[in-house]
């Protein structure tokens, strides 16, 4: 009997695995995941980086080449890190990019069956707008520019009268990748011209970019005029370039007041100008005000004078310091106030704190009415950590009575902030309450 129950359960032992299904077998098999998350870090016309987040993988294959191409044909490579840079790329060309998760030396996951596709950029980048004109020079010649976002491999400029506009039959002059001007020569007065620039790129040239002038344009007659161009202020920094052939000098002057009574700065012909807005305030601190308008001008050297002022722009300097009182203690017979120093961290480098500052304090019976109340200028206040302390006599206040104090920064050229301000996020002062204190 024994034997009988031994052999039947033999037997349907056999029959359940011989029924299990492939479906069954799939599921207990190892997947090595896909990577996800595939994107750009950098783009440039000849390269480029991909980046990606791998799931379960310690390394991965990849394989690219110009769209469409069929898998297997590619550039193909393997690493550890979640980047990898693409080189010798064309530029203004698109490819696919694929990529395969390795888990272990054994279980490799598929390609991705989708391709990340990217276009590598044009290796310059130039438009109209960015194409202007000295005038005649002082051998007679008449000056073009052109400011390009990235540079050619090389230039070729042209010059014909506006009824023509074949630059083919024009003389065309080639440039050097770095030269971003040129002399014509023969260039008459009083006439209507095209002027054409195109860059060369990977052995071939880009379409012609032109741009119509009248050489009797009052603007263009003498080289003594200031040409600002690629202006920009991204908060940071302010930046332009001026395009002349003679020295020039930048005044950054308070807003409404008389030029030539502002901070000055020589500067090279043909050349670029840069305004650190993170530090410009504390370079020179005792000329900037906080939280005040601030026009630049440009003007060009005309031998022993100057040009006319050409205005750049208009920008405001930072707020001053915010501050605000966080608590205040008793210790032995005196009221010790604390408040935070905002500058370091996020107001220090984000909005642009000032270096020179001091304190006010006002304070008064509950209720006070600011500037009736008793005001304490701190130049020496006492530092622990990231706070400032500064003490007052008990002596000072009535027992039972409760007081209220208010503090600002005085910055710079005397230059007060707001009482009780905070820092809203936006760089902007946002009111806080006095800080109330009931003698005990």
């Amino acid at each position: 009997m024994r034997t009988n129950i031994f052999l039947v359960s033999i037997i349907l032992f056999t029959l359940f695995n011989s029924c299990k299904t492939d479906d069954v077998i799939e599921e207990t098999e190892e997947i090595c995941p896909r990577n996800v998350d595939i994107g750009l870090e950098a783009l440039s016309p000849y390269s480029a980086t991909i980046k990606w987040l791998e799931t379960q993988g310690f390394a991965s294959n990849y394989e690219y080449g110009e769209k469409g191409f069929v898998l297997g044909t590619g550039v193909k490579g393997n690493i550890s890190d979640e980047n990898v840079e693409l080189k010798d790329l064309k530029p203004n060309t698109e490819y696919d990019f694929y990529l395969q998760s390795i888990c272990t030396a054994e279980i490799v996951g598929e390609f991705i069956t989708n391709p990340y596709t990217f276009t590598t950029l044009t290796c310059y980048e130039l438009n109209a707008d960015n194409l202007g004109f000295i005038g005649y020079v002082e051998n007679g010649d008449f000056n073009s520019f052109w400011i390009p976002n990235r540079n050619a491999e090389e230039w070729q400029v042209a010059m014909l009268v506006n009824d023509n506009s074949n630059p083919t039959e024009a003389q065309i002059y080639t440039v050097e990748p770095n030269v971003n001007r040129f002399n014509f020569p023969d260039i008459e007065p009083n006439v209507e011209y095209i002027f054409f620039v195109r860059g060369k790129c990977n052995e071939v040239y880009g379409e012609w970019v032109t741009k119509n002038i009248n050489t009797g344009d009052e603007n263009l007659t003498s080289p003594c005029k200031a040409i600002v161009s690629n202006v920009y202020d991204d908060g940071y920094n302010i930046n332009f370039y001026v395009n002349t052939p003679s020295s020039y000098v930048v005044e950054v002057i308070e807003e409404n007041t008389e030029k030539g009574s502002g901070l000055t700065f020589e500067s090279e012909k043909f050349s670029s100008f840069n305004l650190n807005r993170r530090t410009f305030h504390n370079e020179y601190s005792d000329y900037v005000k906080a939280d005040t308008n601030y026009d630049i001008f440009v003007r060009v050297a005309c031998g022993s004078s100057f040009s006319e002022y050409a205005k750049v722009l208009t920008y405001r300097s930072p707020i001053a310091n915010v501050v605000f009182i966080t608590e205040s203690s008793v210790v032995d017979d005196q009221l010790q106030l604390s408040w935070p120093d905002y500058h370091y961290g996020l107001n220090y480098e984000y909005c642009q704190s000032y270096n020179q500052v001091v304190y006010e304090i006002e304070y008064g019976l509950q209720g006070f009415v600011e500037g009736e109340g008793v005001l304490i200028e701190i130049t020496e206040a006492t530092r622990s950590g990231g706070s400032f302390s500064y003490s007052l006599p008990l002596s000072n206040f009535e027992s039972g009575s409760t007081y209220e104090f208010s503090i600002r920064s005085v910055v710079n050229v005397n230059s007060r902030g707001v009482w009780n301000s905070l820092n809203t996020g936006a760089c902007n002062a946002n009111n806080k309450n006095r800080h109330s204190f009931t003698m005990p």
